[in-house]
């Protein structure tokens, strides 16, 4: 077990998967694929950058391995602060975004973000509210992105 979360938690491990998934969804897609793409990108962007130099740096609450010295680490802790969790904030910003764009994927997105969250307490480098203020958060700006980018994509797009 405790591979596996090592291996769902470290993000580099999805590269070629997601890569064949922009190629699909453009091919399948075409312009629609596009302006998802380009928004998921944003939101993806958007949510990472605020979510680390606003929240993070403004709260600046410790992860578990900083206040609890005797706690075994089963990877690298590290030297970021811990609310939000980025990686539950950015895969519910994702999750979010293509449950709302492609209906038919809801409980796979919100299946695997679920998974990534566990991951992260799992592994002892997160506290469960700083994973769950991050999927509040992300989820939150996955909506806006879909409201206010995807739709004007889409409204480009289609006239």
């Amino acid at each position: 077990m405790q591979q596996f979360m090592v291996f769902v938690t470290m993000k580099n491990n999805f590269f070629y998967i997601g890569i064949a998934c922009m190629v699909a969804i453009l091919f399948a897609y075409r312009l629609y694929g596009l302006a998802f793409l380009l928004t998921l990108g944003l939101t993806i962007a958007l949510n990472d950058a605020s979510s680390h130099h606003i929240l993070k740096e403004g709260i600046r609450r410790l992860r578990p391995c900083h206040v609890l010295p005797d706690l075994e680490m089963i990877m690298r802790c590290s030297n970021s602060f811990a609310f939000p969790s980025n990686h539950a904030s950015n895969t519910f910003a994702a999750a979010t975004l293509i449950s709302l764009c492609f209906r038919n994927t809801t409980l796979l997105a919100f299946a695997l973000a679920l998974l990534v969250c566990y991951s992260r307490v799992y592994l002892k480098v997160h506290y469960p509210f700083d994973v769950l203020g991050g999927a509040l958060y992300g989820s939150l700006v996955g909506y806006l992105c879909y409201r206010y980018i995807y739709t004007r994509l889409l409204k480009i797009i289609k006239p």
